[in-house]
């Protein structure tokens, strides 16, 4: 339906109403897109029986069935409807029609919030220039240089010269037997730390970061990762069961040896009102200046491990508790908070053969967060600026590198991650090719790159995701949510530090049983209220009600793990 070619005074039947009550309220809404998405849905999509009905029925969502009542029955003194009539009526109402809305909105965000994070668009991340350099250190080893210190370390350096911090790489082992006090998969080595940074490296620093600030911590800050979070990312398909997603040992392996290089990272920064302008990178005498005491990146409590049931001998990492030290969790809690939307698509480049993709997806992201609040979104990027966060390898000649750079683009493009992309002036092809034209002419032009509305529309929000709640009490072992069960040639064991650095192994419990009948019955037996069980549980109670109603269509195997805790526990 071609709404604006409606005429203001036409008589509207019930399927143009439905338009007409969702095209005016709208713009009351832009800043929940979530919600005007669903809106959208329901007005425009046609049913069967639209033609014989006078008001919307079980086909479309409660909200819109109650605000399409509002305007049509209650607000309006008309028996007939016009475009004029309901434009009139919502802005005549607007304060009536924010407040009525308000009760469903708690609900539509409990619901989103259980939408599994392999199947959303967006996560958030920090934009802050600390935060991104930060980040940025953890995918290039080279940056990389032995200092006086005795450690591997590189300066925290932001594109105008300005020297943020240090950051050094100490590696130390995460996990040890007593019949190995060598740890044999060797996260420990320098070497193996050094080759760990990369740019899936960075996507796991941006997860960890995403699932601190969202999801549930224990009475010690910390969450529980599991390798198979950040595989879901780069291989699940929208449509298919998460559960039959299938991964190989040394995939996960491969995400958690990353996930150990991030535990090894310490930072220290500059904590002075003034920041230091670098002259000489190589003359930099860290005792004259005022920064904070080094502190690690992210702190590693209890970890799972797989052992070899053959030869008992550890294979790797399964899973393990995780936080941001307390010198990287201001800017993940909200005292630094600069949230910014960050596609998820980045997760799905390659970060051998696409890492370009993936450093100009977060250039991007941090960008448009940065430009939206200075009213600059459209200002034109200068290739000079992309190349040089790009990074593309210095082998590339002049001509591959321009093909290198344009079909990023139009990936990001053909992916959604940008809406449009072009250059501000034509090319003028007769300089291209001559020596230095390059440096003199192509990269001294500009390209416009357009966001997708629905990033335009988070970042004018002020994000400010709150602290998820700490948990009652620490529980009593690890128990991080897994895709499948480790293969049959691996046992899993939990190692717990102690301060005095010993290691206790438990075997992981039998599995307990879950359906809606068994979590009714225990309601039902505890005299608990849903509201109440779903409260020591960690979930909401829309989302208990609907998941032993069988109307969730989608498992998660989070909430589902939470489930079973809470049923071992009683």
């Amino acid at each position: 339906m071609n709404y604006q070619a409606l005429s203001d005074t036409k008589i509207l039947n019930y399927e143009q109403r439905k338009v007409a009550v969702f095209e005016e309220v709208k713009k009351l809404f832009t800043e929940l897109p979530f919600l005007l998405d669903l809106w959208y849905q329901d007005a425009y999509l046609t049913q069967p029986t639209d033609k014989n009905q006078l008001a919307p029925g079980e086909e479309v969502s409660e909200s819109f069935r109650s605000i399409y009542h509002l305007i049509i029955e209650e607000l309006s003194d008309f028996k007939r409807s016009t475009k004029r009539i309901i434009r009139n009526t919502v802005e005549n109402f607007e304060d009536t029609i924010k407040e009525h809305v308000s009760p469903f909105l708690v609900e539509l965000v409990e619901q989103t919030a259980d939408i599994p994070l392999a199947e959303r668009d967006y996560i958030y991340a920090n934009t802050s220039t600390p935060f991104h350099l930060m980040r940025n250190i953890v995918t290039n080893k080279t940056n990389f240089s032995e200092k006086e210190t005795g450690f591997m370390g590189t300066e925290l350096v932001d594109n105008q010269g300005t020297l943020h911090g240090f950051a050094e790489l100490r590696p130390a082992p995460l996990f040890q037997t007593e019949a190995d006090p060598s740890p044999s998969y060797g996260i420990d080595l320098l070497e193996t730390t050094l080759s760990s940074l990369d740019e899936l490296t960075a996507d796991i620093f941006d997860l960890v970061s995403y699932q601190w600030m969202t999801g549930k911590r224990d009475t010690e800050g910390f969450i529980e990762f599991h390798s198979d979070d950040a595989l879901l990312l780069r291989h699940y398909e929208k449509g298919e069961i998460p559960e039959k997603v299938k991964f190989k040992e040394r995939d996960r392996f491969n995400i958690m040896r990353r996930v150990a290089a991030l535990s090894s990272v310490w930072i220290t920064l500059h904590d002075g009102p003034e920041r230091v302008k670098i002259v000489n990178a190589s003359e930099i005498d860290s005792k004259l200046y005022n920064f904070q005491d080094f502190k690690r990146m992210f702190d590693v409590g209890s970890v799972r491990i797989a052992f070899d049931k053959k030869t008992n001998k550890p294979k790797g990492i399964y899973a393990l508790q995780i936080k941001p030290s307390t010198l990287l969790q201001p800017y993940l809690d909200g005292t630094k908070s600069s949230l910014g939307v960050l596609d998820l698509k980045v997760f799905k480049y390659s970060y051998v053969s696409q890492r370009e993709h993936k450093r100009l997806t977060r250039y991007l992201s941090r960008q448009w967060k940065i430009r939206s609040i200075k009213g600059t979104v459209n200002q034109p990027f200068k290739i000079a600026t992309l190349l040089s966060e790009m990074n593309f390898p210095a082998r590339l000649n002049g001509g591959q590198l321009r093909d290198r750079f344009e079909e990023v683009l139009d990936d990001l493009q053909r992916d959604e991650v940008i809406a449009d992309w072009s250059y501000t002036e034509e090319i003028d092809e007769s300089r291209v090719g001559k020596r230095g034209w390059i440096q003199n002419y192509w990269s001294q032009i500009s390209v416009q790159i357009t966001p997708p509305s629905v990033v335009l529309l988070e970042n004018k929000k002020k994000i400010s995701l709150p602290n998820a709640p700490l948990a009652e009490s620490a529980p009593a072992e690890t128990t991080p949510s897994t895709n499948e069960p480790i293969e049959a040639e691996y046992t899993e064991v939990i190692v717990e530090k102690t301060e005095q650095t010993e290691f206790v192994f438990e075997s992981p419990k039998k599995v307990q049983e879950l359906t809606p009948e068994i979590m009714r019955a225990k309601i039902d037996e505890l005299g608990y209220s849903i509201r109440k069980a779903a409260e020591e549980i960690g979930i909401s109670h829309t989302t208990l009600s609907r998941y032993m109603a069988r109307k969730i269509k989608r498992q998660n195997l989070d909430n589902d793990q939470k489930m079973i805790h809470w049923l071992e526990m009683n």
